[in-house]
């Protein structure tokens, strides 16, 4: 294969794309679209982000200013986290919409996430959100396909196919020249979004120049290999078909596969084949399993009796009323200890259940490009299920650390002990309780 016949054959493909019309007519309006998608979601993450650091400033002001309390009614009062995605959501949302991005902490429960975009909006959004990566996946890929379907089988109806070969060019030379003129072309399309979604990102105030560079140096070439196999895909069924409709026809089959079929189809068979139970089935068996260990609102309950007697023998006293600390804070401390514990091994297998789903997912990925891509996309812009189990993760150990610190107050600072008629109601000053972050 004469590499000068190649080079000549990818720069008159590349021409031939550029000079058309509808083809510049095309590649403008899908920047636009794409250019609108991404000030919607800088406007978007923007107004957001202000509205979470207000949020925040609230619930912690209304925190530190609650009147002295029982630190255990100070538990349940509860507190606030909320969930600030990363600055390339503005590209790719992912699961952002559907993911919840505030939790309720409080003692004995681990809740979870919710107020997500899906739940507050209309049926809409579950066909797919409207986002700069949805057309750089899926409507890209489409487009590649019309521009390049006749490449060889339109040359070789018009009989302009054996011009080429009469010059010197091999059928090797013609394939690839066709294949590399499509794929520069279709560059068109990724190379101004990608500088956009940089410029965007940067600007976010959220965001860290190295990070955000980072996962647009993974992004950039990932997309320029997938435009590379829906070109190469076009070249070839172009020249083992006889005439362009059938090309055509075979084009659009594949895409619907690729992209439609396949990944619902996965989706279907990964939920089947590892099933979650619903968000109350979850709730309702962990709810079963910690009443199964003792109410720890109960001091007497017969599953802490250990405790009772150890702390009696340690003390040298005959009641709790006689210790020195607080047996219902001890009491509760254990409980949450424990529940905590259920919890986690409950989210665990889970989680086992979801990571087998996604594996699944991830190994057709290496069958399917589209998934691949839409996955990849994800994970670099940290809008993917395993940023979000990190926002569980970190709430959950921060609801644990609270709980635990206001049993900690009630064992120190509360008596055992009942007030009397006329005296002050057992609590702790709004000032240790305001301490604690």
């Amino acid at each position: 294969m004469a590499f000068s016949n190649l080079k000549l054959i990818v720069r008159k493909t590349r021409q031939d794309l550029f000079k058309s019309k509808q083809n510049l007519l095309i590649a403008i309006t899908v920047l636009l679209f794409c250019f609108i998608s991404i000030g919607i979601g800088f406007t978007k993450y923007g107004e957001t982000y202000s509205k979470i650091k207000e949020y925040r400033k609230e619930t912690r002001e209304n925190w530190e200013h609650r009147p002295d309390k029982h630190p255990h009614r100070m538990a349940h009062y509860g507190y606030l986290v909320f969930r600030i995605g990363h600055p390339l959501s503005i590209f790719d949302n992912g699961l952002d919409d559907y993911l919840g991005n505030v939790i309720f902490l409080e003692a004995h429960k681990q809740n979870t996430a919710n107020l997500s975009e899906a739940g507050s909006s209309g049926t809409l959004l579950r066909f797919g959100a409207f986002s700069a990566a949805f057309i750089l996946q899926a409507i890209v890929p489409l487009i590649i396909l019309f521009l390049g379907f006749s490449l060889i089988v339109g040359e070789r109806e018009e009989a302009t196919l054996k011009i080429l070969t009469v010059q010197g060019a091999s059928s090797r030379a013609i394939v690839w020249g066709k294949i590399l003129g499509l794929w520069q072309f279709s560059l068109l399309f990724l190379i101004p979004v990608i500088a956009i979604v940089l410029v965007a990102g940067l600007m976010v105030e959220s965001s860290r120049f190295t990070d955000i560079l980072s996962r647009i140096l993974v992004l950039f070439p990932a997309y320029m290999i997938y435009y590379f196999f829906f070109s190469t895909l076009t070249v070839l069924i172009s020249a083992k078909s006889k005439a362009s409709s059938s090309a055509l026809i075979s084009l659009i089959g594949s895409w619907i596969i690729l992209s439609i079929f396949l990944p619902k189809g996965i989706q279907f068979a990964a939920q089947n084949l590892y099933p979650t139970p619903s968000r109350i089935a979850f709730e309702t068996q962990v709810e079963e399993d910690i009443m199964k260990v003792g109410d720890s609102h109960n001091p007497n309950d017969p599953h802490f009796k250990h405790i009772k007697d150890s702390l009696l023998a340690k003390y040298s006293v005959k009641t709790t009323d006689e210790l020195p600390v607080n047996y219902g804070g001890i009491v509760m401390k254990e409980g949450e200890r424990i529940s905590a514990k259920l919890y986690v091994d409950h989210l665990k297998r889970l989680q086992d259940q979801y990571d087998q789903q996604q594996k699944l997912n991830e190994i057709f990925g290496f069958i399917n490009p589209v998934m691949a891509i839409k996955n990849l996309s994800m994970t670099a812009s940290g809008t993917d299920y395993f940023a979000y189990r990190q926002f569980q993760n970190q709430a959950e150990k921060y609801r644990y650390t609270l709980a635990q610190r206001m049993n900690d107050l009630q064992i120190e600072h509360i008596r055992n002990t009942p007030p009397k008629k006329g005296e002050k109601q057992a609590m702790v000053s709004k000032k240790k309780l305001a301490g604690i972050s």
